[in-house]
């Protein structure tokens, strides 16, 4: 095996330096360059084919022939750098194995996307793509032509909501058509189309030319055209444009002697596809099943079409919603009736730029713009005025309360019992200094809320106790708050969301009560201790750091159950 000096920096300006080698494979001999990163041997090399014939032969092959032979996230060991360059050599030399015996196709169909920029001029927008991939089915789309995107849906209404959502809810958006066509078996670059009568050919092939020429006809513009393939990783959807042919003297060549809609399919065919070169698009997919999950976690599709009020979006309410849209749910009603101050911005996702704004609307707007595709209703105003009202809640097919106020959350569960508990409520708080933090699920059966607390609002049941007040107050009148930062609320928070997802998914038959619990280190440094009542629940774990579930108000958590 030869070996020479190269110089690579030319093919990547991450690479440093490397060598030239003719490596024996059963093709016959390679030449590649083994190109080494200035942080090697912490990270791997690259392989480059120098000599390679033809693309469309050999799979992994990037766009400047460097192969890609292992995920990002591989790992070779630092103290044997020559060993881990040996291993990529060998991975070469199975993979020239793999295309001697014919066998190149199906690692092509695995990773189609992978190719799908090669070899063809490429579209100067990439494609938004919120099309249902489980229709698994050719048909119209609708699309938007922005300045530097395009978007497409199923439909002009879940376009335009996105639209809105990322953009602006006032502007007016122009839609045009465009085409699905689902192949259903990936391509190999073999037979990826090239020219605008390859388009149609393939759609033939599928019984779906009248789709396609059907959105040739209705669109203004040039075409744009997704194939949908089903692969072993997934589905696959690669965009394209087929360019509108160009104006003679002025006339759509496409129309020609015929209005808008009337020309007949035969004659756009004929004019539309012929032997002009097509774009090939970066498409990214930003449907609800990709952005949650990848395809890959069903319970996305169980919560999405669920609607979760939330009561309260400070410190606690906030990152809950954001953790459940992020989640999958896409239903969404705030209720808050206070505005975001500078005070709040330190544990509350909302930052600077929604200073003065009314916490529900900012929440609703941050989480429109960041996540389109949800829907996500504001109200400012208290949980009292909403319960008096009771029609928004009527929407709700989940209610979470995170605002910490005992008579409000009192009224919430005296409305919950008057009306048969048509839902459930998840209530959510932390404790003093964010020593322990609390979720209770009220369901169908069980306890009330009020069982768990005094008629004062102190719980039956404290993790902590602390020899003097907690609570902290601003050189303002009733201005108070509990000292404690972002980093000691993320048990509260992760405990919550937890169990909220647990009563969509898998709902309890009970009342159950979720606890998160601090370290004893933390608890004792802000001056506190175990409770009595804590202590004789938990026995021997005293060092804290971990869940724990009960019924909620159990006989061990309830005094007056206990006496």
């Amino acid at each position: 095996m030869p070996l020479e000096r190269a110089d690579v920096s030319c093919i990547r300006q991450d690479m440093v330096g490397g060598w030239r080698v003719t490596l024996e494979t059963v093709g016959g001999p390679r030449v590649v360059d083994i190109m080494v990163p200035a942080s090697f041997p912490f990270q791997p090399a690259r392989v480059r084919l120098v000599d390679l014939p033809d693309d469309e032969d050999w799979p992994h092959v990037e766009k400047d022939n460097v192969l890609c032979l292992v995920s990002e996230t591989a790992t070779f060991d630092p103290d044997d750098p020559a060993g881990g360059v040996i291993i990529l050599l060998n991975m070469v030399a199975d993979l020239a194995k793999l295309v001697a015996k014919g066998r190149g196709d199906d690692e092509f169909r695995r990773e189609v996307l992978s190719y799908w920029g090669n070899g063809v001029p490429g579209s100067r927008k990439q494609i938004l793509s919120l099309v249902e991939p489980t229709l698994a089915s050719s048909r119209l789309v609708r699309v938007w032509n922005g300045p530097v995107r395009q978007v497409i849906a199923d439909n002009a209404d879940d376009l335009l909501h996105w639209l809105r959502n990322q953009y602006s809810r006032t502007r007016q958006y122009r839609l045009d058509v465009g085409a699905l066509i689902w192949l259903g078996d990936p391509l190999t670059p073999t037979h990826f189309p090239k020219t605008a009568a390859d388009i149609l050919k393939l759609a033939k092939s599928v019984g779906a030319d009248d789709i396609l020429v059907r959105a040739a006809a209705a669109t203004t513009g040039d075409l744009t055209v997704c194939l949908g393939m089903e692969t072993e990783n997934g589905v696959a959807i690669a965009g394209l444009t087929v360019p509108r042919p160009r104006p003679v003297r002025g006339q759509d060549p496409v129309h020609k002697g015929f209005r808008l809609g009337k020309t007949p399919p035969l004659l756009v065919a004929q004019r539309f596809f012929g032997p002009d070169e097509i774009l090939r698009a970066n498409l990214k997919r930003m449907d609800h099943s990709w952005i949650h999950g990848r395809d890959q976690d069903s319970r996305t599709w169980e919560i999405r079409e669920q609607t979760v009020l939330i009561f309260g979006c400070g410190s606690i309410g906030a990152p809950v919603a954001v953790a459940l849209a992020q989640a999958g749910v896409s239903k969404f009603i705030f209720v808050d009736p206070d505005v975001l101050n500078p005070s709040n911005l330190s544990r509350h996702p909302l930052g600077a730029q929604y200073l003065g704004q009314y916490k529900s609307e900012a929440l609703a707007t941050k989480l429109r713009q960041d996540l389109p595709h949800l829907t996500a209703r504001p109200i400012v105003g208290r949980i009292e005025d909403v319960l008096l009202i009771a029609r928004d809640l009527a929407e709700a097919d989940l209610i979470v309360s995170a605002v910490g106020n005992w008579g409000a959350e009192a009224m919430l569960d005296a409305w919950s019992e008057a009306n048969g508990r048509p839902v459930p409520i998840v209530y959510g708080w932390t404790e003093a200094h964010a020593c322990a933090g609390h979720a209770v699920a009220v369901m169908k059966e069980g306890k009330s809320f009020r069982d768990g607390f005094d008629n004062t609002g102190l719980p039956h049941l404290r993790v902590g106790e602390f020899p003097h007040s907690t609570m902290r107050q601003e050189p303002a009148c009733g201005a108070v708050y509990q000292p404690y930062g972002p980093i000691e609320l993320q048990g509260s928070l992760a405990v919550i969301g937890e169990l909220v997802l647990d009563v969509m998914l898998d709902p309890p038959t009970q009342s159950v009560h979720r606890l998160w619990i601090g370290r004893e280190r933390y608890l004792r440094q802000v001056g506190g201790q175990w409770s009595p009542e804590w202590a004789k629940l938990m026995g021997s774990r005293t060092e804290g750091g971990f869940l724990h579930d009960l019924p909620w108000a159990s006989a061990l958590g309830d005094r007056s159950l206990a006496a």
